[in-house]
C-alpha cells in the first residue's frame, strides 16, 4: 500500500485536489467541519491518510493543533512543505503510520478529533476496521469525535457510469465482503467498501452517531473530470442540488463517499 501512495504523491493535487470535481467534494466536507468546530471540545486533531496535507493545511490556518499521519513518506514530504510554505509548522507535525497498525502507534497526547477524508480507512479490511474502532477510544479525550470520509458498497453515479460503458462487472464491484482492486494510477490497491451501518455496527459501544450525510449523491466522481472540465455549467448546477441532499441521511449508502460523525460516550 505505501508504494501505491508514494507513486502518486507529487501527482496527487493535480489529480484529485485541484480538479473541478475534487475541490467540490472537498469544500462539502469543510462546510460540514466547520459547521461542527463550534461544538468541539479542545483543538487537537489526528489526521489519518493525510495525503499531500490539503485539509492539515486547512485545519492550521484555522489554528488548530495538527498530527497528519501517513503510510506514504513521500505523502509526508509534500505535507511538511505545505506546513513551511504557509509557516504553519508551529500547528502541523507529521507522523508516519500505518492503519493497518493503529493499535501500536504512540502519540505523545490524546486527541479531540481523529479525522480521515476521501477514503483512507477504505485501505483496511473489516476485521482491521473493528479493532480500528476498538482501539481509537484511547488515544480521544473525553467527548471527543471522528469523523471520516468513507466510500460505500454502492454509488449510483459509478454504477451508471459503467453500465453506460457496458462494463457490468464494474458497476456492480462494490457489492461485496472481499477485496477489490481498485487502480490508482497504474497501481492496485485493495479497496473494501462499507455501508453507514457498518461503521455503525463497529463503532457501538464506544460512540454514538452524531453525524450521517452523503457526498457525492449528485456531484460526480473525480474520474469523471475530463468529461465535466468543458461543462462547468453543469458542475455547478449539480453542485446546488448536492447542497439540498447532503442534509438527507437516506441518501449516504448511494453516493460516491459517506460523511459520519461519532462522538465518544
Amino acid at each position: 500500500m505505501r508504494e501505491a501512495f508514494d507513486h502518486i504523491a507529487t501527482a496527487y493535487d493535480e489529480v484529485f485536489t485541484t480538479s473541478a470535481t475534487g475541490q467540490l467534494q472537498r469544500d462539502h466536507v469543510r462546510g460540514y467541519l466547520t459547521g461542527v468546530m463550534p461544538q468541539m471540545k479542545g483543538s487537537s486533531i489526528l489526521e489519518l491518510n493525510c495525503g499531500t496535507g490539503e485539509d492539515a493545511v486547512w485545519f492550521g490556518i484555522r489554528g488548530f493543533d495538527v498530527v497528519a499521519t501517513d503510510i506514504s513518506p513521500e505523502m509526508l514530504k509534500v505535507t511538511q512543505k505545505k506546513a513551511q510554505q504557509f509557516s504553519l509548522e508551529q500547528y502541523i507535525s507529521t507522523q508516519r503510520l500505518d492503519v493497518n497498525s493503529f493499535g501500536d502507534a504512540v502519540f505523545s497526547r490524546k486527541f479531540d478529533l481523529v479525522f480521515s477524508n476521501f477514503g483512507g480507512l477504505n485501505c483496511i479490511d473489516p476485521e482491521t476496521m473493528s479493532r480500528f474502532f476498538h482501539e481509537l477510544p484511547n488515544i480521544l479525550n473525553p467527548g471527543g469525535r471522528f469523523i471520516g470520509v468513507i466510500m460505500p458498497k454502492f454509488c449510483t453515479w459509478e454504477t451508471l457510469f459503467f453500465l453506460y460503458k457496458l462494463q457490468f462487472g464494474q458497476a456492480f464491484r462494490r457489492l461485496t465482503s472481499k477485496a477489490v482492486m481498485a487502480n490508482l494510477h497504474g497501481v492496485s490497491l485493495k479497496t473494501w467498501y462499507y455501508r453507514p451501518s457498518d461503521i455503525q455496527e463497529r463503532s457501538l459501544g464506544n460512540f454514538k452517531l452524531v453525524g450521517l450525510r452523503p457526498l457525492g449523491i449528485v456531484l460526480p466522481p473525480s474520474y469523471l473530470e475530463n468529461f465535466f472540465r468543458s461543462r462547468r455549467g453543469w458542475l455547478g448546477r449539480l453542485n446546488v442540488l448536492e447542497k439540498r441532499m447532503s442534509g438527507a441521511p437516506v441518501f449516504s449508502g448511494m453516493a460516491d463517499h459517506f460523511i459520519i460523525d461519532l462522538e465518544l460516550r
